[in-house]
């Protein structure tokens, strides 16, 4: 496969992957704010969702709104297919370049 070849390639599949993201997502229990909330109370606490990633080198976390969920999750597992692309996409750069 020619270089030209590897990069329309490249383009076709990324194209697909949308919503796209890097990190992992995770639920957690947290207390509300709200004074005298049953549920914070009786020890139980809230649902909440984070996700969390690297950015300029630091760990950070971010809330989730629960109807967002299943597409930060899509966007995800998007994101570890491109890393996925990426590999192979660089395996075919160095075929073609053997090739010549």
């Amino acid at each position: 496969m020619r270089e030209d070849e590897v990069r329309a390639k490249w383009l076709e599949e990324v194209a697909n992957l949308w919503p796209i993201a890097k990190g992992s997502v995770r639920e957690v229990k947290k207390k509300c704010n709200r004074k005298g909330c049953k549920l914070c109370a009786s020890g139980e606490k809230h649902t909440a969702w984070l996700m969390t990633f690297y950015q300029d080198g630091e760990q950070s976390s971010c809330h989730v709104p629960t109807p967002l969920l299943a597409t930060v999750k899509a966007a995800l597992e998007n994101g570890r297919k491109l890393e996925t692309l990426m590999v192979q996409t660089g395996l075919e750069l160095i075929k073609s370049a053997k090739e010549k």
